[in-house]
């Protein structure tokens, strides 16, 4: 590091303000899944204009920027995540959305901006970078579409990753500290739908009709016995319905009563088995009511495992810029969110699944064996760094999904892509 140029802390430094105000700009302009034209536009004009070679309507909306450095070294990707919910905001501040019905509740705009600045800072020292840094910025997140299409598209193969990383914004741990987790990080995360058929009638004459109501309250209550007398006491699964709906009047019977959930799990044999049987159970049930019952299932993503090599290569680099104190080391269990993958490594993961091309089919069979399961390759969703007054996740992962730490502040951004793409003494 040339002491003319300074440390990779003042590179940060010097840019955080216009960072801060990217990140404000995305959070006034909101955009939809796959409607992410402003977004990427900005994208794409930043990182041309800092030197990267920028490939645009990946996945109708998605961006890739890639900065090949003066000497050979890793494909180090990171990932970050671009669209927002269609929420309304209530915060009142200058930056508050200006979309009605839209908003960055996610800590997208964190994500995208602290990217883009790290791309920036790594361009102006190109000649200190050893390998090739790439940054996908991957639509359509929030609906779990988007990492698929990129990974179709070739993101991860022209030119071919060896490793992605990122981090996610977070309000669940303390401002300033750095959560990065082994293993386990990111719940799976599956929706389902079930549709009960009965045969209405009035409700003066419910022996006349099959109440399709009944069917799924009974239907609802005996979901939880699958998860407390079918799953053992050590794994953890959460099976939560959050929409029923049925009938049209107070004294109608109606013939169909439709209820909507979600199915998260650490464990890709918990999630295939419970998926399997949730089918199963609401079919028996229904027709001990004189209904019938079917089940959609809308998969999601597979839980995201974080290798223990690359966290503990994220975990130093944490520990380099903001202090071992900062940088926490959960011992329990993670909580069941998912992470959209590709976003490549989780809230539910849009991309891990998809990830596991990363590795080939004979370290995939041996990964199964020593766990015992099927497992995403390594990956880390998520995006880079944090902003503003907002907290974050942070986590490394080799092939697979990304999965999730937490970290505040950006410092560590930069020299951690040159640390990896150099072959530092963790990777």
């Amino acid at each position: 590091m040339s002491k003319t140029q300074g440390t990779w802390g003042d590179e940060v430094a010097k840019r955080l303000e216009g960072m801060v105000a990217l990140r404000r700009d995305f959070h006034r302009h909101p955009e939809l899944s796959f409607a992410e034209q402003r977004t990427s536009h900005i994208i794409a004009e930043r990182l041309t204009t800092a030197g990267l070679e920028v490939k645009t309507g990946i996945a109708k909306t998605g961006v890739v920027g890639i900065l090949r450095g003066d000497t050979p070294g890793k494909m180090i990707a990171w990932r970050a995540d671009i669209d927002a919910l269609p929420l309304t905001e209530t915060l009142r501040a200058p930056f508050t959305s200006g979309t009605p019905g839209v908003m960055h509740a996610c800590g997208h705009d964190g994500h995208t901006a602290i990217a883009i600045t790290a791309a920036e800072i790594l361009a102006a020292r190109r000649k200190e970078l050893p390998g090739t840094a790439v940054f996908i910025f991957q639509p359509a997140e929030e609906v779990l579409a988007g990492a698929k299409p990129m990974i179709e598209a070739g993101v991860l193969e022209h030119p071919r990753v060896d490793e992605i990383y990122g981090l996610h914004l977070t309000t669940q741990d303390k401002t300033g500290t750095v959560n990065v987790r082994r293993g386990p990080t990111m719940a799976s995360g599956d929706g389902f739908n079930v549709e009960v058929t009965g045969k209405g009638g009035h409700g003066a004459y419910p022996h006349l009709s099959v109440d399709p109501m009944t069917a799924a309250a009974h239907i609802l209550i005996g979901m939880q016995s699958l998860v407390t007398k079918e799953v053992a006491a050590k794994e953890t699964v959460v099976l939560s319905v959050g929409q029923i709906t049925a009938g049209t009047k107070n004294n109608i019977i109606p013939d169909k009563a439709i209820m909507r959930g979600t199915l998260r799990t650490f464990d890709m044999d918990v999630r295939e088995r419970m998926l399997g049987r949730l089918q199963s159970f609401t079919s028996d049930m229904a027709r001990a009511y004189r209904a019938e019952a079917q089940v959609e299932l809308t998969m999601g993503c597979p839980p995201v495992v974080n290798p223990e090599r690359e966290t503990e290569l994220v975990r130093a680099c944490c520990i380099d810029e903001i202090g071992a104190d900062s940088v926490l080391r959960p011992e329990h269990r993670p909580p069941l969110r998912t992470r959209h993958a590709l976003d490549p490594p989780g809230r539910a993961a849009d991309l891990r699944a998809d990830l596991r091309r990363l590795a080939g089919p004979a370290d995939r069979r041996a990964r199964r064996r020593r766990h015992n399961r099927a497992q995403p390759v390594r990956g880390v969703p998520g995006a880079a760094g944090a902003a503003d007054h907002r907290r974050c996740d942070a986590a490394g992962t080799e092939h697979s999904p990304p999965a999730r730490p937490h970290a505040v502040g950006y410092s560590g951004t930069a020299s951690f892509l040159i640390r990896s793409a150099s072959s530092s003494r963790l990777i």
